[in-house]
C-alpha cells in the first residue's frame, strides 16, 4: 500500500477551490467544496467523463450478476457519491436500495429518484441503525481514503450490518499488481520518491494527498482480517484492469477462498 496524490478530477483543478495539502488527507469539507464547483460546471451526468460513466455502468452490470442482488433484497450502497450507479438500479425496480453519503451535496442528481427514508447522511456505520441488516452491501471508489487498519475496521462494521450469508462487494479504482517486487512497482516507488524530493525543494508540487493505492494482497488481507470468507476477485474491464479491481466476500461461518485468475 502506498500514498497517491491528485491535482484535479473531472477537469476541476483542486487548487481552484482549496489550498492543496501533500500531507493532510482530503476531508469532508474538501469534498463538499469540490462538489459545489462540480455542479457549477456540470448540469447533467451525460456531460462528465465518458470513461468514468462506463466504469460505473460496468459496476452495475457486475452487481446484477449476484444471486443475492435481487430487486426485493435489502441492499446498501455506502458512499454513493453522484449516484451514477444507483439511479438506473432504482429505475429498474430495486426498491429496497438504500444509500449513505457524508452530506447531501453530491446527491443533487439522485435525490429526485430515491425515497428520502432510504437516504442516510453521515459517516457509516454511525448513520445506520445499529440493528439494521442487509443482504448485500457494496462500496465503490471509497476504500482509498482509509489506511489499512482503518479499512479493516470499516469492513468489520460492514460485516456487522450483513445478514448471515450476506455479500460485501468492494470496487476499487486505485489498485495495482499484487506482487510487491515487480519492476512496475519498483518504478512506481522510485517515481513517488522523486516527486517527494521535488515537492520538498519546491520544484514540483505533488498535489493533494488523496488516499492509498493497494495491491491484491492488501485487499485480501483487509477482507480476511474483517472476517469475510469465500473471497472472489477480478477486474471489470481487462483493457483498463489497472484501475477497476473488485473483491467480494461472504459473511458466513464456513468457507475458504476462491481466487479468480486475472488472465
Amino acid at each position: 500500500m502506498r500514498r497517491f496524490y491528485e491535482k484535479e478530477w473531472q477537469g476541476i483543478p483542486f487548487g481552484s477551490f482549496v489550498k492543496m495539502s501533500a500531507t493532510k488527507l482530503a476531508d469532508a469539507s474538501f469534498y463538499a467544496s469540490f462538489y459545489e464547483a462540480f455542479f457549477k460546471k456540470y448540469k447533467r451526468s451525460e456531460d462528465i467523463d465518458p470513461k468514468w460513466l462506463e466504469f460505473k455502468l460496468q459496476a452495475v452490470k457486475l452487481l446484477k450478476e449476484y444471486g443475492r442482488f435481487k430487486k426485493e433484497a435489502a441492499i446498501l450502497s455506502i458512499g454513493c457519491g453522484l449516484g451514477i450507479m444507483e439511479k438506473p438500479l432504482i429505475e429498474e425496480g430495486y426498491s429496497n436500495l438504500e444509500i449513505t453519503e457524508v452530506s447531501e451535496v453530491p446527491l443533487r442528481w439522485l435525490l429526485p429518484y430515491i425515497d428520502p427514508d432510504k437516504v442516510h447522511i453521515g459517516f457509516f456505520p454511525g448513520c445506520i441503525a445499529a440493528d439494521k441488516l442487509y443482504d448485500f452491501i457494496y462500496l465503490s471508489s471509497l476504500e482509498y481514503c482509509f489506511d489499512q487498519d482503518q479499512l479493516i475496521d470499516f469492513l468489520k462494521a460492514v460485516a456487522d450490518h450483513l445478514s448471515p450469508g450476506g455479500i460485501c462487494l468492494l470496487i476499487s479504482v486505485s489498485s495495482e499488481p499484487a506482487t510487491p517486487f515487480k519492476w512496475t512497482q519498483v518504478y512506481a516507488v522510485l517515481k513517488d520518491f522523486i516527486k517527494f524530493i521535488l515537492d520538498k525543494i519546491g520544484l514540483r508540487k505533488r498535489g493533494q494527498f488523496f488516499g492509498y493505492i493497494r495491491n491484491r494482497d492488501d485487499f485480501y488481507h483487509a477482507m480476511t482480517s474483517a472476517g469475510f470468507k469465500q473471497l472472489k476477485d477480478g477486474f471489470l474491464d481487462k483493457k483498463t484492469r489497472w484501475d477497476s479491481y473488485w473483491i467480494q466476500g461472504s459473511k458466513c461461518r464456513e468457507g475458504g477462498y476462491e481466487n479468480r485468475d486475472f488472465e
